[in-house]
C-alpha cells in the first residue's frame, strides 16, 4: 500500500484525531509531542552525511521550507512523496 493511499482521509490537523472532549492540555501535549518526534526524524536525516541520499535531503529540506513550524506536516509530505522501497 503506497503513502498516498494510506494517508488521504489524514486530517491537517492531529486535534480530530482525538475525542472531543479530551482536555485541551492532553490535546496540546499530544500536538508537541508528535512535533517533536517529527522533528527528531527530520534531524536524522538531514545529518546524514551519505552521498546516495542527498537527494532524499534536499526533498525532505523543500518540505520542511513548505511546512514552516509544521514538522509534522513535512514529514508527512515527504513519506507520501517517497517511492515504495525502503528509506525516506
Amino acid at each position: 500500500m503506497t503513502a498516498e493511499r494510506m494517508f488521504q482521509s489524514v486530517p491537517s490537523d492531529p486535534d480530530p484525531w482525538m475525542s472531543g472532549d479530551t482536555p485541551a492540555e492532553v490535546r496540546q501535549f499530544a500536538i508537541e509531542s508528535l512535533r517533536w518526534q517529527a522533528q527528531e526524524i527530520i534531524d536524522e536525516v538531514l545529518c546524514s552525511k551519505d552521498p546516495r541520499e542527498e537527494r532524499v535531503r534536499n526533498r525532505l529540506r523543500g518540505c520542511v521550507a513548505r511546512n514552516p513550524g509544521r514538522p509534522e506536516r513535512a514529514l508527512l509530505e515527504q513519506l507520501m512523496s517517497s517511492p515504495d522501497k525502503p528509506g525516506l
